[in-house]
């Protein structure tokens, strides 16, 4: 699965992409920047029995600038080059994009590619563009797009979705991890067999001029009788992110396809991953998010205080990859909430979200 998606929400745009697949069964046996270098373009190999990442479709450009991508690695690539190179001397970014069209087109119909431009300002302007190699510029003041292969869970929720967080007036770092644990939770999740390779979903956001990252996050998929459950915990750092496989132990460093090209890039993320093996701690963590592998049942816990002990959750006995989790009586029983709304029937999705 590919999937990006963009969403202008108030002064700043959230941005949210698979970051390739994540084994929680075997080791990758090499990083996202490896399969990149070897020229690997959408899907996940099946090496040796395990499976290997794609490139991190989230790239920063600029102070404030972000762009998603879906589509051909190696002409994204030459694109995102080419709005790096010309964007000082666009006059904003939407003639950036038509020089993108101009300078470069046409292309080539076998090599599609489409991209989500996040901008801000330190005014508190925002703007969320889409452009294709197929159309260009999409002309529409849309605030939300949705690029790649978007499942069809995806095109039946997004509107309801957007419409229930719009209306609940969240601010912009708590709309974030909300939506990449909705879109993860649409995700294949075979944990009663014991195999989960799936989409790993993670997010930058936009405002006032500046990027953010997603907030350091835990993700728990477990099944309806709590009879098996994995977790895999991530980490956003130097426009990289880390993720470490509880299932075994492993962490495998996404990065943007152009970090492929520089060996020196390379050596920084493989220690970065190392250290990120050694100093991992699933209780300092900002956001757990929960996600139910039967139904789909999704709790968003949020740390305030990631010093001071879980009233919520704890983790213990992690060895080689082992855990155990003691869940709170209040959040076992959100867990296992079943899906029913008693005035309007059976809901596709049950979100709750609560303070720790």
């Amino acid at each position: 699965m590919t999937y990006c998606a963009g969403w202008k929400y108030k002064n700043s745009v959230c941005l949210l992409a698979d970051a390739g697949a994540v084994n929680y069964v075997a080791s990758a046996a090499r990083s996202a920047v490896e399969v990149e270098a070897d020229g690997d373009s959408e899907s996940p190999d099946d090496i040796n029995g395990h499976v290997a990442a794609s490139p991190l479709r989230l790239v920063a450009l600029a102070s404030g600038v972000a762009v998603a991508y879906a589509g051909d690695v190696e002409l994204a690539t030459q694109l995102l080059d080419f709005l790096r190179e010309h964007q000082a001397q666009a006059a904003g970014h939407r003639e950036l994009l038509w020089l993108l069209t101009s300078e470069l087109g046409p292309f080539d119909a076998g090599r599609e590619v489409a991209l989500l431009l996040a901008a801000s300002s330190p005014e508190g302007e925002a703007e969320l563009l889409h452009w294709t190699t197929a159309d260009g510029l999409d002309a529409s003041a849309a605030d939300y797009h949705q690029i790649g292969s978007a499942t069809p869970h995806h095109e039946a929720l997004t509107p309801e979705l957007r419409g229930a967080l719009a209306a609940g007036d969240l601010t912009p770092d708590r709309l974030l991890p909300i939506l990449t644990a909705v879109v993860q939770a649409h995700g294949e999740h075979d944990v009663a067999k014991g195999l989960q390779v799936g989409a790993l979903i993670f997010g930058l956001r936009t405002e006032q001029g500046a990027l953010a990252w997603q907030d350091d996050t835990h993700v728990v998929i477990y099944d309806p009788d709590f009879a098996f459950s994995t977790h895999v915990s991530v980490r956003a750092r130097d426009h990289a992110i880390a993720a470490h496989s509880a299932f075994n132990n492993e962490v495998s460093v996404f990065a943007p396809p152009a970090f492929a090209a520089r060996p020196a890039d390379t050596r920084r993320l493989d220690a970065w991953r190392r250290a990120v093996h050694a100093a991992r701690d699933p209780d300092r963590f900002r956001h757990w998010v929960f996600i139910s592998a039967g139904e789909k049942v999704v709790t968003l816990v949020i740390r305030n205080e990631v010093e001071r002990e879980s009233r919520l959750v704890r983790v213990a006995g992690i060895n080689r990859g082992k855990f155990d989790l003691s869940l709170s009586p209040e959040l076992t029983a959100l867990l296992l909430r079943p899906l029913h709304n008693r005035e309007q029937g059976p809901v596709p999705l049950h979100l709750s979200v609560r303070e720790d």
